[in-house]
């Protein structure tokens, strides 16, 4: 499933069939908010010394734009996002189902830690689930880093 259909099935849950109810993306703050969520996640992922190898010789400001604009667009926001698929950007790095479902809840927590509602944390774990197999090349394991 790519992300376009993820955000597709999961959007039926949003609140933005509603013109009187805005999309998640303007219900959490719309832009700055979600810039706030993906610094909130990069600090978190560097610090952690499972997560940090695989952002090693990684362009950040390039990878947190495309970030900014993936959450955007899962969140209902304006969709902008020109990157490549999610199979394509993340083969190399060989993820791990463990170290996948670390970031998940590093996204996940982040997003909690910034106060977005229940039903958005739902919906974007929601999306994590139904894009998983197309990130994770591993079922569990130890990083293994191509060179």
């Amino acid at each position: 499933m790519t992300l376009d259909d993820a955000a597709e099935t999961h959007a039926k849950e949003m609140p933005g069939d509603d013109p009187e109810t805005p999309a998640f993306y303007q219900q959490i703050g719309g832009a700055q908010a979600v810039k706030k969520v993906v610094d909130d996640l990069y600090l978190h992922a560097l610090r952690d010394e499972q997560l940090s190898p695989y952002f090693d010789g990684t362009d950040l400001p390039a990878l947190k734009r495309h970030m900014v604009l993936m959450l955007t667009k899962v969140l209902g926001g304006p969709d902008n996002y020109a990157g490549r698929e999610l199979a394509e950007a993340h083969q190399r790095l060989d993820i791990t189902g463990d170290h996948y479902e670390r970031v998940r809840h590093v996204l996940l927590g982040v997003l909690w830690e910034n106060r977005v509602g229940v039903d958005v944390l739902m919906h974007v774990a929601g999306v994590l689930t139904a894009v998983k197999e197309q990130i994770v090349r591993q079922p569990s394991g130890e990083l293994v880093r191509k060179a």
